[in-house]
Formats: structure tokens, C-alpha cells, sequence
């Protein structure tokens, strides 16, 4: 007898799991698969450089000097906060000799401006 209902509740959840169908977007296959890869491989960084033109304590000083700096060029910037600072980094470069260009167009405007070598996220979304 304890066969039989065993037999029958097997039947009875195999043809339940036949019934579910599942619609979803084409759009979700990529999401998922994206979302995959990065949990795969978080650090999906290369080392590379860009120019720190700000450090300070002030974050509208650092907004004011990114957006000067995106009026002139057309090149990535960004403000980070590292604690205790407000950093402004511009350019993502693979190759110093590539970073340098940019910075000697900025040295003039941005006279604490650096080259800092450092793990970059190239090319850049947009």
C-alpha cells in the first residue's frame, strides 16, 4: 500500500512539473549571463593610468574642477571618494605613453595634475 502512494504521488508531480511553462524576454538571457560573469570574475580590471588632477576635502570643489575640466576635453572623468578625499581622476589609458598626451595638454590648467598607474575599467560604458 505505502508503494502504491508513493508511485502515485511521483506520478502526480511529474505530470505537475510537465504543465509549468515559463515566457521571459530574450533580453534576460543576456542580463543573466552578464550578471554571471561578473560574480565569476568580480576584478575585471587592467592595469592602466589616468591623471588625478584634485584631491581634497571640499566635493564641490572637486564637481567645479570636473566640470571645468569637461567643458575643455572630451575625455573620462570622474569624482572619487577615498576617504578622507574627494579625488578627481580623468583619461583611461592602457599605456603611460598614451596618458601622457592628455596630461601635457593639462598641465597648464591643472598644475597638481599626476600620472597615476593604477587598475582601470577599460574602455569605458557609456
Amino acid at each position: 500500500m505505502k508503494n502504491l502512494i508513493i508511485i502515485l504521488l511521483f506520478i502526480t508531480v511529474q505530470s505537475l512539473q510537465a504543465q509549468i511553462t515559463v515566457n521571459k524576454p530574450a533580453e534576460l538571457d543576456w542580463s543573466l549571463k552578464s550578471r554571471i560573469a561578473k560574480r565569476k570574475n568580480p576584478d575585471t580590471k587592467i592595469e592602466g593610468y589616468h591623471i588625478l588632477i584634485f584631491s581634497g576635502d571640499n566635493r564641490n570643489k572637486a564637481e567645479a574642477i570636473k566640470n571645468k575640466f569637461d567643458m575643455d576635453h572630451n575625455a573620462f572623468s570622474e569624482v572619487v571618494w577615498d576617504e578622507p578625499n574627494f579625488k578627481v581622476y580623468v583619461g583611461l589609458y592602457k599605456t603611460k605613453f598614451e596618458c601622457m598626451s592628455l596630461f601635457n595638454q593639462i598641465k597648464t590648467k591643472f598644475p597638481m595634475a599626476i600620472v597615476v598607474k593604477d587598475k582601470i575599467i577599460y574602455p569605458p560604458l557609456q
